[in-house]
């Protein structure tokens, strides 16, 4: 859409066939890249079951040089022009299957660290959080500890360089926030690299989407029944 040009959009083939108006996920890649398609088997395969993902970057991919002003050097202004974009044309036009109520940030590694930055905003109603953590302590005061809303972390266990902040940074969350923590042990990104359609890390993301923002008590039950 080239009123989103510096983003990629995934979608059910046919939207409208879902039967009701499907959420968004705001995606930031790993690396803060602006590659829209570097997690293109994990996206296509949770888009399909019934959400749009747009994620920060084009196919084709633009080049990144600098810091962010974000935590950690991050971008998440680019994550955040995803979210201005669905307020502003969800129901209009293409896009009247677009449900602008229902919004999540989702971000793998760097891209996690986006999602935190945005998990505050105000039109967002969860997030999801791969491979990433907050390494410095002002940023686990100034966000982990003010989360309220639902957030889930899917982490590839002890030999994921993210482990460590990703566990801490959980045990930070306030108490009664609602969440939920997954460990794969395949290391930083392998989940999402090692197996087809990001093997668990797709099967946990397809039913985080499911109930925190479609509503599916059964998806739910996937997480609180052990």
């Amino acid at each position: 859409d080239a009123t989103l040009a510096n983003h990629t959009i995934y979608q059910p083939k046919d939207p409208f066939k879902v039967g009701t108006k499907i959420p968004v996920i705001a995606w930031g890649n790993g690396g803060c890249m602006q590659n829209g398609t570097l997690f293109s088997p994990a996206l296509e395969q949770i888009a399909s079951f019934g959400t749009m993902i747009i994620a920060v970057g084009t196919i084709q991919g633009i080049p990144s040089t600098g810091n962010g002003s974000g935590p950690m050097g991050s971008w998440p202004e680019r994550q955040r022009a995803a979210i201005d974009w669905v307020v502003a044309n969800a129901g209009k036009g293409n896009y009247t299957h677009v449900d602008a109520t229902r919004i999540a940030v989702w971000g793998s590694s760097c891209g996690g660290i986006e999602s935190y930055a945005n998990a505050n905003d105000t039109r967002v109603n969860s997030v999801g959080i791969f491979n990433s953590g907050l390494m410095a302590e002002t940023d686990r005061t100034n966000i982990v500890e003010k989360i309220t809303k639902p957030i889930f972390y899917f982490i590839g266990g002890s030999t994921d360089i993210a482990y460590a902040y990703a566990e801490r940074d959980y045990a930070a969350l306030p108490a009664g926030t609602p969440s939920w923590k997954g460990n794969d042990d395949q290391g930083h990104l392998g989940g999402f690299a090692n197996f087809p359609n990001a093997g668990y890390f797709g099967v946990a993301g397809v039913k985080y989407m499911q109930w925190l923002l479609r509503g599916d008590a059964a998806a739910g039950a996937w997480f609180t029944d052990g």
